[in-house]
């Protein structure tokens, strides 16, 4: 495994825990490469693997009580997801797409076990995964909460470039690639409301938008406004 990899696996949840442990994980994955759009797992499929994003970003759709998936979040390099189905042996509740060219580490429920028999600090380990990822899941809905517009689109704009509610710990990145309709379901906001709100943090300075992107100019800003 290349070093740049290694490094960005563990700039997240692998580097919370028992590094022996982390080792183990990574000796055992599987890297997988998809392309702009390519279905890492669907809704409702049965999956038993553990993702780590090694390059590139994912965005996942949820969809619990509604058919069609709405965009929720974004993964970025050393975020891990799919240890809730890897477990249970349930079908996902998540749509995991790829975002531009990306790059995952995989490994299954009968690895997972296999590490068990030789470290027990695994599951101590998979168990922090889920408080983390339940934490951010958490975050989603409260973020839904914030009464005032232009506040829940800061507070989303924060959260999806990793600067809020990351609990994984993963580095913040600058440029977000979502479009407006997808930035309007994270926001449960009009496509056209979204456009508005965008054009005016615009011109404030503190995001650029470009086709199907949002880069965070000011973050520090963007989290001073948030707190007024």
């Amino acid at each position: 495994m290349e070093s740049q990899t290694r490094a960005a696996l563990m700039s997240g949840w692998l580097g919370q825990i028992d590094r022996s442990v982390a080792e183990l994980i990574l000796q055992a994955g599987r890297l997988s490469k998809f392309s702009d759009g390519a279905e890492i797992y669907g809704l409702g499929q049965p999956q038993d693997c553990l993702h780590g994003v090694a390059r590139g970003t994912v965005k996942m759709l949820v969809a619990v009580n509604e058919q069609d998936p709405k965009f929720g979040h974004l993964a970025g390099p050393g975020f891990w997801f799919g240890e809730t189905a890897a477990v249970t042996g349930n079908q996902s509740l998540v749509e995991l797409t790829a975002s531009g060219p990306t790059e995952t580490l995989s490994i299954s429920r009968k690895q997972i076990d296999a590490i068990a028999q030789t470290h027990a600090g695994v599951w101590p380990a998979i168990t922090l995964l889920a408080v983390c990822n339940l934490g951010t899941a958490i975050a989603v809905g409260e973020d839904l909460l914030i009464r005032d517009s232009r506040k829940r689109m800061v507070a989303t704009l924060l959260r999806l470039s990793a600067r809020r509610s990351c609990f994984q710990n993963i580095p913040p990145f600058a440029s977000i690639p979502v479009s407006w309709n997808e930035l309007a379901e994270a926001t449960n906001l009009s496509r056209s409301k979204v456009g508005a709100l965008l054009s005016e943090l615009s011109k404030q300075g503190l995001v650029e938008t470009r086709q199907k992107q949002v880069r965070v100019v000011d973050a520090i800003g963007l989290d001073e406004l948030l707190k007024q």
